[in-house]
C-alpha cells in the first residue's frame, strides 16, 4: 500500500525534541486496516518505507490519538532544512506482508523470587516504560542502595550536578518525565521494563545518545579514537540496567539488552551503542551481555571500558 500526503512538521518537546509529520485521518484509517490484516497490532507501530524528494529511508509510524505520526529523524530533517511549521510532502509505502503466526505460548512456570534458576527470554514480558506503571518502576529501583539515589540520571545530569546536589526526589521526578510511565499515549519514552509472572523485575535505559549531557562532553567514553557527530540524534545509547533484588544474575539484563536494540531500531535509530565496564559492569552492563545481544566492539577507551555498537 502506498500513500502520498502533505502536511506541516510538528515538534513534541519532551526530554528531547522530536519532530513528526501527522498522517491524515483517511490515510491513517487505511494504513491501520492494512497493518491489522497483515498481523500488526491495531495500536502498535507500523513499519514503512518513506520517500521525501530524492531521500528514502525506513522507519515506523507511531500510533497517536487514533491516527499515526511519521517521525522525522534529524539525519533526514536537517539536510532538508525542515523545522516545526514547515510544509512537506511525502510518499509512504507499507508492504503488507503477513507476519508469521506467533508461537503458542508455553504453559507459564512460576520462578520464585530469590531463585538462582536462569530466566528464559520467553518467560519475560518487556514493554516500553510508558506502558508500565510508575509504582512498578519504583519497585524495580527499590528504596535503598545506589539505584534509589541515582534514578538512572548518571549520564543525564548537567555540569556541577550530582546525586547529592539534586537529591533523590528531583532525580526520580526526572526519570518519571523521561519514561512517561502511566501514559500509554506519550509519543516517546526512554527505556524498557521487564516483567516475570506479572512482577516488575528489570529496567533498561535506552534513548538517543544526544539526550545524555555527560556523554556529549570530552570524555574518553565513548569518543576517544572515534570520529563521531556528538549531536547525531539517530544514534541511540543503552546506558543503564537495574534488576530488582531477588532476580539478579539470572539473565534479565541480557534479555533487556536484546530488546533495547530492537526498541531503538523500531524508532528509526541508525545505530545503538552500549558502554560496558569490565570491573563494575552492573549498572552499565557487561561485555558478554552486549556481545550476546548482537553488539560488536568498536573501541576500547581505557583499560576497563569498551564501546559496543549495532548499525541498522
Amino acid at each position: 500500500m502506498e500513500r502520498e500526503f502533505a502536511g506541516e512538521v510538528i515538534e513534541w518537546r519532551g526530554p528531547a525534541p522530536y519532530y513528526f509529520l501527522p498522517v491524515p485521518e483517511s490515510d491513517s484509517v487505511a494504513l491501520r486496516a492494512a497493518g491489522s490484516e497483515a498481523g500488526y497490532r491495531e495500536w502498535g507501530m507500523l513499519p514503512v518505507q518513506v520517500r521525501m524528494g530524492s531521500t528514502e529511508w525506513k522507519t515506523s509510524l507511531w500510533s497517536r490519538d487514533g491516527g499515526y505520526l511519521l517521525p522525522l529523524k534529524d539525519a533526514v530533517r536537517k539536510p532538508a532544512g525542515l523545522d516545526a511549521g514547515d510544509a512537506v510532502e511525502v510518499r509512504i509505502e507499507f508492504a503488507a506482508v503477513r507476519r508469521p503466526p506467533r508461537k503458542q505460548k508455553q504453559q507459564r512456570v512460576s520462578v520464585p523470587r530469590g531463585s538462582r534458576e536462569p530466566v528464559r527470554a520467553e518467560q519475560l514480558t518487556i514493554v516500553p516504560a510508558n506502558q508500565a506503571t510508575w509504582d512498578d518502576l519504583r519497585a524495580v529501583f527499590g528504596a535503598s542502595g545506589d539505584t534509589s539515589r541515582c534514578w538512572c540520571q548518571r549520564f543525564r545530569m548537567l555540569p556541577k550536578e550530582s546525586w547529592a546536589s539534586e537529591g533523590p526526589d528531583e532525580l526520580s521526578a526526572r526519570l518519571r518525565d523521561q519514561t512517561a510511565c502511566d501514559d500509554r499515549k506519550a509519543p516517546t519514552t526512554s527505556g524498557l521494563v521487564a516483567y516475570l509472572d506479572g512482577e516488575p523485575v528489570g529496567w533498561c535505559a535506552v534513548a538517543p545518545r544526544a539526550d545524555h549531557p555527560r556523554l556529549l562532553r570530552d570524555n574518553r567514553v565513548p569518543w576517544e579514537g572515534r570520529n563521531e557527530d556528538k549531536t547525531d540524534a539517530s544514534v541511540w545509547a543503552v546506558t543503564c540496567f537495574v534488576t530488582r533484588v531477588g532476580y539478579r544474575r539470572r539473565g534479565v539484563a541480557g534479555a533487556l539488552a536484546r530488546a533495547a536494540a530492537e526498541f531503538a531500531r523500531e524508532r528509526g535509530a541508525s545505530a545503538v551503542e552500549g558502554y560496558p565496564d569490565f570491573v563494575d559492569g552492573g549498572s552499565v552492563g557487561t561485555l558478554a551481555m552486549f556481545a550476546g545481544a548482537g553488539f560488536a566492539e568498536v573501541s576500547r577507551p581505557g583499560r576497563r571500558r569498551a564501546v559496543l555498537r549495532i548499525d541498522f
